[in-house]
């Protein structure tokens, strides 16, 4: 069954968070020192350390975002599966809808605002001066139509491409699920991660991800069960302790950095990420007061817009960080900026594309009932 709406609406919350991550994420990396540690650099001494080598990163880790965003899928599409009126039939046209409509305006808006801005100021960001400067016809089609991988010209789409994947893959992980214990599913989903991730498999190391999801949907109602009896005065220390550990393994990979090489810190620390990660998604549920914070009013409107919010910001933060004489403003404009188009683009492309997909999706259905 579907876990409660007080559940869902902290789930939502908790993707709003990590789609306003990905936006600060980006934002921070027009600012040079920030951006160097992601191509080899080192981060200098003082605030910039802090933000780069402590749990502090989380409040700009994209990466760790965008792996949150692939396990939540996992989760919230197989308990939908369990919904008596869910059927494939139904469930794949509308997931289509659901993903691409959105996308491809997306990169329509992407392709006016990268004509319209110019991206030909000097800049000492290594990461804002990697990012292509024109949108060619052809690469707007490879991520239009994603399949055949995106283009790279608006970085976000890399995860798309994985979510449509998933998507269309989520019989298979539904089937093996039916046959493995929840506990064996996470074990193998992040050891296959880590492994992908040793290999430099890109396959092997995103798409268990989703299985992670899948696994901790098959144990939800036992974990629901368990918390649900844990004493109230066991709960805050546990939850306090629980957190404060998720917080650190989510983290790992920019805490171990500074005392060895990237490639064997990204593998060394890809397991103990994951598992940080799942961990904050059942705490967002399960804790108490950080359910209760995740599912207020502001952030459940985030968890609304987090989808267009993640489709549209990137342009918006590359055309602001050639804008401004400082890279630090970046962060300062970007942000209400992106979240007043993300805004619009909600209502005037994502909420009609998820009401166009509800209807196909409820179509199906009945045409389903009416063969039966």
């Amino acid at each position: 069954m579907p876990a409660p709406r007080r559940r869902l609406h902290a789930l939502d919350g908790l993707r709003g968070l990590a789609a306003v991550i990905v936006l600060v994420h980006h934002s921070l990396l027009v600012v040079p020192a920030l951006a160097a540690p992601y191509y080899g650099g080192r981060a200098e001494p003082g605030a910039t350390w802090l933000l780069v080598h402590t749990p502090l990163h989380l409040l700009w880790g994209g990466t760790e975002a965008v792996y949150l965003f692939f396990i939540l899928s996992g989760l919230v599409l197989s308990l939908a599966a369990r919904s008596r009126s869910f059927t494939w039939r139904s469930y794949f046209p509308s997931r289509i809808v659901r993903l691409y409509l959105p996308v491809i305006a997306s990169v329509v808006l992407a392709g006016i605002v990268i004509a319209v801005l110019p991206r030909d100021s000097a800049t000492e960001s290594t990461w804002l001066s990697r990012r292509s400067s024109e949108y060619p016809l052809s690469s707007m089609l490879e991520d239009a139509t994603l399949l055949g991988g995106p283009s790279g010209v608006v970085s976000p789409l890399w995860s798309l491409y994985w979510e449509v994947l998933f998507s269309l893959l989520l019989p298979v992980y539904l089937y093996a699920a039916r046959r493995v214990p929840a506990w064996l599913q996470a074990v193998i989903a992040v050891a296959l991660s880590t492994l992908g991730t040793f290999e430099g498999v890109t396959a092997l190391k995103y798409l268990p991800m989703f299985g992670l999801g899948v696994a901790l949907a098959s144990g939800w109602e036992r974990m629901g069960a368990f918390f649900e009896r844990m004493p109230r005065l066991a709960a805050i220390p546990v939850w306090t302790v629980s957190v404060a550990g998720a917080l650190l393994l989510a983290s790992s990979y920019w805490l171990v950095l500074p005392y060895t090489d990237s490639t064997t810190a990204r593998t060394a620390t890809m397991a103990f990420t994951l598992i940080g990660v799942a961990m904050l998604i059942v705490a967002a549920v399960h804790a108490g007061l950080l359910s209760t914070i995740l599912s207020s009013r502001p952030l459940r409107f985030l968890g609304t817009i987090s989808f267009s919010l993640y489709l549209v910001h990137e342009p918006l933060v590359i055309a602001i960080g050639h804008l401004v004489p400082r890279p630090f403003m970046t962060v300062l404009i970007a942000l209400p900026v992106s979240l007043v188009v993300a805004f619009a683009f909600y209502h005037v492309v994502e909420r009609p594309a998820h009401l166009l997909a509800k209807r196909v999706r409820d179509h199906a259905a009945r045409e389903v009932v009416l063969v039966a």
